[in-house]
């Protein structure tokens, strides 16, 4: 495992537990779409040695899209707030053959 890919699990990680927290006074929050785009990322990264540089570039921008909270779609305050960031994870899994 590379240093990139620690550095993105711990990304991830810290998202989902800031994400959990955010649960607690938000209810509405979208946090099925929001565990969805996590999942599909995890099993890019389990592929991340196969990956052209390129495609990690795309990969490292995806997590970056999707841990912003304040992206095309607000997170954070949209019942949708996740809708966005799970279609970039599906567009990028497209693109790596793996949707």
């Amino acid at each position: 495992m590379t240093d990139e890919v620690a550095v993105l699990r711990t990304t991830l990680s810290d998202h989902r537990s800031m994400l959990m927290g955010a649960l607690t006074s938000n209810h509405d929050l979208d946090i099925d779409r929001a565990f969805a785009a996590h999942a599909g990322l995890a099993r890019i990264l389990t592929r991340w040695d196969d990956l052209t540089a390129q495609q990690q570039r795309a990969v490292m921008e995806t997590v970056e899209y999707v841990v912003n909270s304040d992206d095309d779609e607000p997170d954070l305050t949209s019942p949708d707030g996740f809708a966005d960031d799970l279609a970039r994870v599906r567009a990028l899994q497209a693109a790596l053959g793996q949707g």
